[in-house]
């Protein structure tokens, strides 16, 4: 598959770059990570008192920091789009300056989120596999969102259009990486099974280890059917 080799020299050649630009988000999701890891833990003990107890205590700090994860993971899935079309066109930007154009779609970015998110989940009740075809039809949403700024009806529709043709291979890739990324989860945590806070960290570099190339398969899709329609102008 050129699409999967291809995506991957692309994060490999520009990690840094989307490195610095994670490591706010992945930084806040680790210290959410933790503290809910620390609950799960009480739960499984079977202790109420004791679990209702810890979130009486930590209310605060779990309720700002997952308030800052959401905001900051909904900025990066649309940063993310902007910094793959400046580095394809050669232009200058920061990894933060991609962050806070995502952050000024906060919004339209959260609203396809939920949307395409609901559209996967219903998948999963047609025999799990329809959700990954959904999710790879779905997953040129955020391009029209970013690049075009379209709605977010205009770019749930567009990017539906768009992948008529491709469904098949998108569903591949999106499905590979769904459990390339899965099977490394579950070797890295399961390494570490007494040591909650090494296995969050691990948990979320192997994310966004698979997070970059995934995502650039739709991004390089999308700016294919772009130039395709270009030439065909």
């Amino acid at each position: 598959m050129n699409q999967f080799k291809s995506a991957w020299q692309f994060a490999f050649q520009h990690w840094q770059f989307l490195a610095v630009m994670a490591f706010p988000v992945f930084l806040f999701e680790v210290m959410t990570a933790y503290y809910l890891s620390s609950a799960s833990i009480l739960l499984e003990s079977g202790n109420i008192d004791d679990l209702t107890e810890y979130f009486t205590a930590n209310a605060l700090p779990i309720t700002l920091l997952a308030f800052i994860s959401i905001i900051l993971s909904m900025s990066f899935i649309g940063g993310i789009y902007v910094a793959f079309n400046a580095i394809t066109i050669n232009k200058a930007m920061k990894p933060f300056d991609a962050l806070f154009i995502g952050f000024r779609k906060f919004f339209p970015i959260l609203g396809a989120s939920i949307l395409c998110n609901i559209a996967i989940f219903f998948g999963f009740f047609m025999l799990i596999l329809p959700a990954f075809y959904i999710a790879g039809r779905l997953g040129l949403t955020i391009s029209y969102l970013m690049l075009e700024n379209k709605s977010v009806s205009e770019s749930i529709s567009a990017s539906w259009e768009a992948t008529d043709e491709h469904g098949t291979i998108l569903f591949v890739l999106t499905l590979t990486f769904f459990i390339l990324a899965s099977v490394s989860g579950l070797v890295v945590v399961g390494a570490f099974p007494d040591l909650s806070l090494l296995q969050s960290i691990l948990a979320g570099m192997v994310e966004y280890i698979f997070i970059f190339p995934l995502s650039y398969v739709y991004f390089s899709l999308y700016k294919s059917l772009k130039s395709s329609e270009e030439t065909n102008v």
